[in-house]
């Protein structure tokens, strides 16, 4: 019951893009989910996952949402990740990548398959990073990060895989990439160079299930509830807010 709570928190849950001037605009506006969000915003759409399609949607002038497509995943779909004119969606064998260049027909663009396991995805420029996981969702697999080239969609491949924990979510920022672990925690990553991801910092006294980074600010959903630190100085993260979970 509490995975199923976060996800819903989580799909909920949006930070928006600003003007220069500091208030958001009609043509800046766009959602950020978390990686293990069952849907992704842009400025006109909305993508959602159940479990073999994806369903897209369009804002309406009047501010309603009309469904304008649907389309065929294949039977395994969790989560989804939209960045640029691409959407990824985290499959429990893999993932697939398509392009919204055109909003309302998505068309494939790309995937990648690994053993069956639990898979949320973020994306930056060229590189997507795949946490895989078994404990307490697939009975076989591993616990690890996996970085994907993505940049010629004809050879996607992965070009480094580390070892976690527990990985759950993950959030990307710049060169800074977080991996939630549950229990064990939130590790901190140096992805400037992705062939050679660092490890920073690991708060461990932390319980982490997902996370949105955005431009200095995390919101962190956990067993305590959903929480709002300061990481621009990523060693010592200062906790700003904290909506606990009703007890």
């Amino acid at each position: 019951m509490k995975t199923k709570f976060y996800i819903l928190l989580m799909m909920v849950l949006a930070v928006f893009a600003c003007d220069d001037s500091g208030g958001p605009t009609a043509n800046t506006l766009t959602g950020r989910g978390g990686s293990l969000a069952r849907f992704a915003v842009t400025e006109t759409h909305l993508y959602a996952v159940e479990d073999a399609t994806m369903k897209v949607y369009q804002f309406m002038d009047d501010g309603a949402l009309e469904k304008i497509n649907e389309v065929d995943l294949g039977s395994g779909a969790e989560t989804i990740y939209a960045t640029g004119q691409r959407v990824f969606i985290g499959k429990n064998d893999g993932m697939v990548a398509f392009d919204i260049t055109n909003p309302a027909n998505p068309v494939y663009y790309t995937s990648y398959a690994h053993f069956v396991s639990c898979d949320p995805v973020v994306v930056q420029d060229t590189m997507a990073y795949v946490t895989l996981r078994s404990s307490g969702c697939r009975p076989s697999g591993a616990n690890q990060l996996d970085v994907v080239n993505i940049k010629d969609p004809m050879h996607v491949s992965v070009v480094g895989s580390y070892a976690l924990t527990e990985p759950y979510g993950l959030g990307i920022d710049g060169g800074l990439l977080f991996v939630c672990e549950g229990d064990h925690g939130l590790t901190l990553l140096d992805v400037s160079e992705p062939l050679n991801a660092k490890i920073i910092k690991h708060y461990p006294d932390y319980h982490a299930y997902d996370v949105i980074p955005n431009h200095g600010t995390l919101i962190l959903t956990g067993n305590d509830g959903v929480a709002q630190y300061d990481y621009t100085d990523k060693n010592a993260m200062k906790k700003l807010s904290l909506i606990p979970v009703a007890k």
